[in-house]
């Protein structure tokens, strides 16, 4: 069946959540739909509970890893699973805000041949606020967060991507594991001439543990700097932007004890940049067009902060850091 949506969903652990979430996909009205689930590794009691509800729903799919593979490989994984022409990436900690997400986001894609993601609206499933840690549109404040804006990325907590252009950018980097996978294919689909939009009509509702959320000494903020530069490398940022990046990651690490973390994240994306730079994959898709790169920075208001505020910012505390 050519079914109009996929719902993507990576689960460990935390049945209830997972169900939740793939019953709100479920619920969804007006659209056709599959829900793909990549199980990385869930304990025997957890993985038993999603089988029984994969039993019950025949347009549910599940695919056992049996271990984690990374967000970037396991919505791969996920998305292979299925043929639908629009992807939605759902966190198994989400739901969708009402019961007409899916149907309004395959029309907005119908009327718009050229657009290549959604960004959902992420909002606290227990506060109802937007929630700030899944705001990541520079130089755009999230009190913005109401209206409809041009981005040059999108949050993987909530999103639907046109499977056409996912493929055409070769879909999300592996070696990237966690973090950051977004931003490196968004770029990848912008130099393919697609352009995004961040919808808030469009909306997943987040359960947010405020006490848990950020773990930035269990390696968080290695994969932050090291996939960053990494990313901005294969782009093609110069390299004294590059050095000059590195240099104020590992300030702001110091800053928050994370030095450690910085250090090695810094000398890994040196190694990963020399192994990229010598491989195949350093083809034109990496090679920002003029209008992509205007695009890029016209989002994200490049060049427009002073040197004062950017030194400003290594010095402020990461939320949740010691």
């Amino acid at each position: 069946m050519n079914r109009d949506v996929d719902v993507i969903i990576l689960s460990w652990n935390r049945a209830d959540d997972t169900i939740a979430a793939v019953e709100s996909a479920l619920a969804q009205d007006g659209v056709s739909k599959a829900v793909q689930i990549v199980d990385q590794g869930s304990t025997p009691d957890n993985l038993a509970r999603i089988r029984e509800l994969v039993a019950r729903h025949p347009e549910v799919s599940l695919k056992e890893l049996g271990g984690n593979v990374g967000v970037a490989r396991g919505r791969n994984i996920a998305t292979r699973m299925g043929t639908a022409r629009i992807i939605v990436t759902l966190d198994n900690d989400a739901i969708f805000e009402d019961s007409g997400t899916l149907a309004r986001s395959v029309k907005r894609f119908e009327n718009d041949p050229s657009l290549g993601a959604v960004a959902f609206r992420i909002i606290n499933y227990y506060t109802r606020l937007d929630d700030e840690m899944c705001w990541d549109y520079p130089r755009v404040p999230s009190s913005q967060a109401n209206r409809e804006f041009l981005v040059s990325r999108f949050i993987g907590a909530g999103n639907a991507i046109r499977r056409e252009a996912f493929i055409a950018a070769g879909e999300y980097d592996e070696t990237l594991f966690f973090g950051g996978e977004e931003r490196d294919l968004s770029y990848r689909m912008l130099n393919l001439g697609y352009h995004m939009k961040y919808v808030p009509d469009l909306a997943v509702l987040h359960r947010v543990d405020p006490e848990a959320r950020v773990h930035w000494n269990e390696g968080r903020y290695y994969y932050l700097v090291r996939n960053g530069l990494y990313t901005d490398y294969k782009f093609g940022m110069p390299k004294w932007r590059l050095a000059r990046a590195a240099a104020a990651s590992v300030v702001r690490g110091a800053y928050n004890g994370l030095l450690t973390q910085a250090l090695r994240a810094v000398a890994d994306a040196t190694m990963m940049s020399f192994r990229f730079s010598r491989s195949h994959q350093r083809t034109s898709i990496y090679r920002l067009r003029k209008d992509a790169r205007d695009y890029i920075d016209t989002c994200e208001h490049r060049g427009e902060e002073s040197v004062w505020n950017r030194v400003r910012r290594q010095f402020v505390k990461l939320p949740g850091s010691v």
